[in-house]
This record gives C-alpha cells, sequence and structure tokens, in this order.
C-alpha cells in the first residue's frame, strides 16, 4: 500500500512524464486527479533536459531486479532456497569494497554527523553540521528533500523501529521528530536539554519513547506523543556522547568524556553496570540487532556491546557480567562510529583514519578492511538488516552507499 505522499509523488511523475512525451494524455490525467497533481504555471521555465522522475524510477526498478535474479542465482547454486533466505544474508551479506561506493553529495559545511536508514522505505536519512537533516533515496544516490527547523548542527538522527517517526537532536537545545508519512512534517519539538544534544535513540521495539543524551552531562527520556521529558539520570561525569538501545528495549547504555559506559534498566532507569577500560572519550556503541526470522541468537551473544573511542580501539563487551571481552587495536586514528551485524558474527567502525574495518566477533580478528574509504574523517556508518545496503558519512560531505554481497 502507498502512503498519501507515495500516491501524490507517483501521480505527479507520471504527469510530468506525459507532459513531455504525450501531452493530450496528460491533460486527461491533470483533470481526472486535481487533488495529487500540479500543472505548471504557463509561464514557469521548461523541465531541465534528461530522464523524468518517472524514468528514473523505473530504471531503479530494472536494477533492483537484475540483483533480485542475481542473489536468486547464487542463492540455487548453494542449494538455499527463498525460505532460507534470511539466514544467508545473516551470514554472508557484507561489503566487499571490490567496488568503488555510489557518492551523494549535498551537505555543506563541517560535514555529515550521522546516518539512518529506514527500515521500509528506501530512503535514506543523513545530519549534518550546517543545521540540516537530508533525505536520500538509497538505490539510486538520489536527493529527495532537505529538512528545515534546526537552527545550528544536527547531531544525530534515528529512524523509529517502524519508521513511522524520524529523530534528530541539535546543538540549538532541541529534538526534533519528523512524521514521513506527511513529507517529513515536523510534528513535535522537544526541549529540556541545556546543552549540545549529542545523540537520540527511539527505544525499542515501539515509536512511543525515547531517550537522549547531551554536554549537559544528563540522560533523559521522552514520550513522543506529549513530547513530555519523563525522566532525567545524570550517571556520567562530563559530556554524554554516545546512546545504544537493546534490541528489545529492555537495556540500554551511554558513554562519553569520562571513558565509561553505563549500562542501565530501561524500566527502573538505574545503573546495571558500568564499564572501565577505555583511556579516552567514547564516541560509540552498539548492541547486535534483532536476529533473523526463525533463527535464535548465539547465546553468547545476548549480553554483548560494541564500543568506539578516541582511544582508537574497538571493545566488546559482556554487560551482565562487565568484562570487556576483547579490544581491537587496526585502527590509526580517532574511532568514529561502529554497528553490529544482523548475524551477530560481525561489527563494523569507521575512523578518523578514513578506513572501515569489518571484525570477526568470533575469531576476535580483523576480516577486511577498506583504507581511504572517504576523503576526510568518517564519522558514521549504518547498515540496513535485512536489505543489501551499508551507508557512510563523513567529515567531507558525502554519503557513500557500498555494494554488499
Amino acid at each position: 500500500m502507498l502512503t498519501d505522499t507515495q500516491r501524490r509523488a507517483l501521480d505527479q511523475s507520471i504527469y510530468d512524464y506525459l507532459a513531455i512525451h504525450h501531452p493530450s494524455v496528460a491533460v486527461t490525467l491533470a483533470s481526472a486527479t486535481p487533488d495529487t497533481v500540479t500543472i505548471p504555471a504557463a509561464d514557469a521555465p521548461p523541465p531541465p533536459p534528461g530522464p523524468t522522475l518517472l524514468e528514473k524510477k523505473w530504471s531503479s526498478v530494472l536494477r533492483l531486479q537484475k540483483k533480485v535474479l542475481d542473489l536468486e542465482a547464487q542463492m540455487k547454486k548453494i542449494g538455499v532456497g527463498m525460505n532460507g533466505g534470511g539466514a544467508l544474508h545473516a551470514g554472508k551479506m557484507l561489503p566487499a569494497f571490490d567496488q568503488p561506493p555510489k557518492p551523494s553529495r549535498g551537505h555543506r559545511g563541517g560535514g555529515i554527523t550521522a546516518v539512518s536508514i529506514h527500515p521500509t522505505h528506501n530512503t535514506i536519512a543523513t545530519s549534518g553540521e550546517d543545521g540540516t537533516v537530508k533525505i536520500w533515496e538509497w538505490e539510486t544516490g538520489e536527493f529527495l528533500q532537505t529538512l528545515k527547523g534546526h537552527t545550528s548542527g544536527v547531531q544525530d538522527v534515528s529512524y523509529s523501529g517502524s519508521g513511522h517517526l524520524l529523530a534528530s537532536s541539535s546543538a540549538d537545545l532541541t529534538i526534533k521528530l519528523w512524521d514521513p508519512e506527511k513529507n517529513y512534517q515536523c510534528v513535535k519539538t522537544l526541549r529540556g536539554h541545556s546543552h549540545n544534544i549529542s545523540c537520540v535513540r527511539f527505544i525499542a521495539p515501539g515509536d512511543e519513547f525515547l531517550v537522549s543524551c547531551s554536554r549537559d552531562n544528563s540522560v533523559k527520556f521522552w514520550e513522543a506523543s506529549t513530547g513530555f521529558c519523563t525522566g532525567t539520570v545524570e550517571e556520567h561525569e562530563g559530556w554524554v556522547r554516545a546512546l545504544a538501545v537493546k534490541c528489545d528495549g529492555a537495556e540500554f547504555a551511554s558513554g562519553g568524556n569520562d571513558s565509561y559506559i553505563n549500562v542501565y534498566d530501561t524500566k527502573t532507569k538505574k545503573v546495571t553496570q558500568t564499564l572501565s577500560g577505555h583511556d579516552h572519550i567514547v564516541t560509540s556503541l552498539a548492541y547486535p540487532p534483532l536476529p533473523p526470522e526463525s533463527k535464535s541468537p548465539d547465546p553468547a551473544t545476548l549480553n554483548l556491546l560494541v564500543s568506539t573511542s578516541r582511544d582508537k580501539t574497538v571493545r566488546l563487551w559482556d554487560t551482565h557480567t562487565g568484562t570487556n571481552l576483547h579490544t581491537f587495536t587496526d585502527h590509526d586514528n580517532w574511532v568514529r562510529d561502529v554497528l553490529v551485524h544482523r548475524s551477530r558474527n560481525y561489527a563494523i567502525s569507521v575512523s578518523d583514519d578514513k578506513a572501515i574495518i569489518i571484525w570477526d566477533l568470533k575469531n576476535k580478528r580483523k576480516l577486511r578492511k577498506c583504507d581511504d574509504a572517504h576523503g576526510h574523517f568518517i564519522t558514521s556508518i549504518a547498515m540496513h538488516p535485512s536489505r543489501m545496503i551499508l551507508c557512510t558519512g563523513g567529515v567531507d560531505n558525502t554519503l557513500n552507499s557500498w555494494v554488499v554481497k
């Protein structure tokens, strides 16, 4: 089912195509759909040369169809049917780095600060130091729209688990909620922090509650429907920069300038563990995502948390025991962001050394590295849990989309 926004966009793109190639048919379409089609004014400039949006979308469909056919052929070759596809993807789909990324550019100023991929639509959201949030199509890399409203650098952006909301946090001391179904209209502005808001996350599995952290040394809890702050904890001695929420929502973690990681019980908002090991600022945190359907997670990963730091390391933790399970040391500069692969067998990190590294968590080794993945520091990374999409953002204001296979 198409949303109202998607239906209007489809009708308009069909009209634009017909207006060029079949003008009389376009007039008929416009009269039949006056609520969804906008006819340009008589003195409007002609459309730019080149393919129309409909032609671009159709080309995307054909490319996607070819990818599906190629993947089905690979699965058939190794004897895996479509019903087993989830396990195949979870275990094998990783960026190979044997093909250059597809770059998208649009932000200005100090670079891209965060990347988030919509769970069901083919869109990516990025936040930037230029004070904007931008929406892109991941298949073509095409820029779709800019979300304006923040008055200072946007530090983080995050889709909810269902994709019904997008949250952004900013140095302007606000969190904004945007509705993708209403053409990304800003539906709520949350206020309560007294300094730069570094990170915001929805508390799984729903869209109703969020958690944020700030340079005011606090972690705050929010109700999305009302915009009310429902609680505040101050367990760090300094700027709180990073958050992660466990996939079942029962636990979350925070880290920051004091180099400690606090693990909390979401219901009680009490600290259950304090993880000590980094000797510089904690920059990002990641729990494993939900495992593939019909597959039980490895018990060894149930309490897994991954962290990164300006001490150039990536660390694995058991949040139940507080144990530092392993420390990876192959980056040559500050490590900015990290994610855990859906299989829970790998983590992927990005760094100011301009490298992307895939870590084998079971065998505690570096699996693959891509040097010079961006022209400047890499600040952020995101991977769709079931589609073949990996994206990175950097200080070079570039969103790179990488081939996953």
